[in-house]
């Protein structure tokens, strides 16, 4: 991702957090990010497209940390999973998307509602799959049912304990709760086969969704790129992992294990500089890339 687009979605963030985003034109965020409108809309149809990329960025965000916790370790420890999926609630809070959120519900825009909507359901999808992982391939029937009463459970407790004003709740805690609740209810969902959410809910929730593909040109174009923009006063080391994953994905049969190892090092040597943004950029796809298009080819220790 370019400056100037990365410079508009952060002008737009703090505009949309501040005012709101039903409050906040297109004009605004021109001023805000310093750009020319015809810059705008070299990267944004739309100001709902700047909606977008703000929630994707920190999807983006929290996939990569939830590759980072799951890496060389158990999948189907429920400790990993109590972790990975407090990662968005962190992620959310750290980039302050809360006020985001809740100007679009109280909002009468059917498709901006959309937008979060699908934001939800990537992540509903998400811990569908993990429950697979986790308790196997039987609960696959029940496994959207169980991510959302999971979620459920999750969300109206934290509000709860919010409103109430009693005292701060780590959302770890809550999520082992619900977590301990839903491994005890599978035997009876299995047993009863009384199931909510059907095949045809599940079938038009992934219909809904664009899953994000990843190929080795795109990774091998976002790595050239990111290197040529470095200078000889950048991290070294981050310059020697940058180049070393560029060089070794050119092989034919890349060491996707080593490629693994050195994903969250070259992320962080990148930590606190202006290219942080683009290496977790580039990381990120290379875990989709690793994941997505050679899952049968890691050789992440489980």
């Amino acid at each position: 991702m370019n400056k100037k687009k990365r410079q508009v979605i952060t002008s737009a963030r703090k505009l949309f957090i501040e005012k709101g985003y039903l409050e906040t034109s297109i004009i605004d965020i021109i001023r805000a990010a310093e750009i020319s409108k015809g810059t705008f809309y070299n990267h944004f149809a739309s100001k709902s497209d700047c909606l977008i990329a703000i929630l994707d960025e920190g999807r983006e965000e929290a996939s990569l940390r939830r590759h980072e916790l799951i890496y060389g370790k158990d999948p189907t420890d429920l400790k990993v999973l109590t972790q990975q999926i407090a990662v968005l609630i962190h992620v959310n809070r750290e980039q302050n998307l809360i006020p985001i959120f809740e100007s679009v519900f109280h909002s009468h825009d059917n498709e901006l509602k959309k937008i979060v909507l699908n934001h939800h359901l990537k992540e509903l999808e998400w811990l569908a799959n993990r429950f697979v992982q986790v308790f196997g391939e039987e609960v696959s029937p029940i496994s959207y049912e169980c991510a959302v009463q999971t979620f459920g459970m999750i969300n109206h407790t934290l509000r709860v304990v919010l409103f109430s004003g009693y005292k701060y709740i780590d959302p770890e805690t809550v999520i082992h709760v619900a977590l301990r609740n839903i491994q005890a209810i599978i035997p009876a969902m299995l047993e009863s086969k009384d199931i909510l959410i059907s095949v045809d809910m599940i079938t038009s929730i992934q219909n809904a969704l664009h899953s994000r593909t990843v190929s080795k040109e795109v990774v091998l174009e976002q790595l050239e790129g990111f290197i040529k923009g470095l200078t000889t006063s950048e991290s070294t080391a981050g310059l020697e992992y940058a180049t070393f994953l560029l060089e070794e994905l050119q092989q034919e049969h890349p060491k996707l294990f080593i490629v693994e190892s050195i994903l969250t090092p070259f992320r962080k040597a990148f930590a606190d500089t202006e290219h942080a943004a683009e290496a977790r950029d580039i990381a990120n796809s290379l875990w989709h890339y690793l994941k997505i298009e050679h899952p049968s080819e890691q050789h992440t220790k489980r």
